[in-house]
């Protein structure tokens, strides 16, 4: 029997992760976490120790005796999934892994936080011809089923990236502030999504996990087919043999890395580049860290 894909990512976290990264994902997410807030429960009587921006002043007035607001703590936090699971997810990764691989395991480790914490969690996904949803829950069995909905719906045969289309999809469907983490590869989301994004930010607390893309043009090894997923063809062993192209191939490539990262920079995303599955975690451990620390700074 085929191991689970949630049991593959909680031996892959035990596994690879330092005590410290361990102690983090187990007994400080919440901090990572931050939801909606707190629900107001009750009216009660200004007690010493109180806090002054508590008190409700209307009721107070017609009161006579100063009364604060009373909250009970939400403890369950919603979460979601933004998976790209367009045809380029199932091209290669920078470390010659799977992106889609890589993009399982993100999702896995964020489904594991969650349930670690006792929150619920998402996914929206797909394409505009066949949208994936799955409503925010905890159970082992749903987050198999949402892993395993990322990993069977991205296929070589899907339909090409469409960052505008997803992110669009993604605010209309998830209503509830939650913490958003956006999958995809190193090309999104792109620079004209700036005006999408920023909109998520103002209802979603965003994080972007980009898996980078295998090089394109092998030079070293033309021995190996090198073949476009999105637009089914064959880099001929010519272009990739070329240092101009290759130099072009670069600049290009690194031009639109600056570009995304500043745009996320610029809107306060939380966000790293990945090489692929077999730095994923690792990765994603250390953008974590960092989101904590600058929330405990806050």
């Amino acid at each position: 029997m085929a191991t689970s894909l949630i049991t593959r990512v909680k031996a892959r976290v035990d596994l690879h992760t330092s005590n410290r990264a361990r102690g983090l994902i187990q007994g400080r997410g919440r901090s990572m976490f931050k939801g909606s807030g707190e629900d107001f429960d009750d009216l009660k009587y200004y007690q010493p120790g109180d806090k002054i921006s508590d008190i409700d002043w209307k009721a107070t007035a017609r009161s006579g005796e100063p009364l604060i607001r009373q909250f009970n703590e939400e403890r369950v936090r919603h979460l979601s999934i933004v998976a790209d699971t367009s045809a380029g997810m199932a091209a290669t990764a920078a470390d010659g892994t799977s992106k889609r691989d890589a993009a399982v395991m993100a999702a896995g480790l964020i489904c594991f936080l969650a349930q670690q914490n006792g929150d619920l969690i998402g996914l929206v996904g797909g394409s505009e011809g066949r949208p994936l949803q799955l409503p925010a829950r905890s159970s082992d069995g749903h987050l198999e089923l949402l892993l395993r909905t990322i990993q069977q719906g991205t296929t070589a045969g899907a339909p090409g990236p469409d960052s505008a289309w997803l992110l669009e999809r993604a605010f209309r469907v998830t209503s509830r502030s939650t913490l958003m983490t956006i999958i995809t590869d190193e090309a999104h989301p792109a620079v004209e999504d700036f005006a999408a994004l920023r909109r998520l930010t103002t209802r979603h607390d965003v994080m972007v996990v980009r898996i980078a893309d295998a090089d394109p043009l092998l030079g070293e090894d033309l021995d190996h087919e090198v073949v476009d997923v999105e637009q089914p063809r064959e880099v001929t062993a010519l272009a990739r043999g070329s240092a101009k192209v290759a130099r072009d191939v670069e600049a290009y490539r690194r031009a639109r890395r600056e570009g995304i990262t500043e745009m996320l920079d610029r809107l306060h995303v939380s966000h790293v580049l990945t090489q692929g599955e077999t730095t994923v975690v690792e990765d994603m451990i250390a953008m974590l860290r960092a989101r904590e620390y600058r929330h405990a700074r806050a």
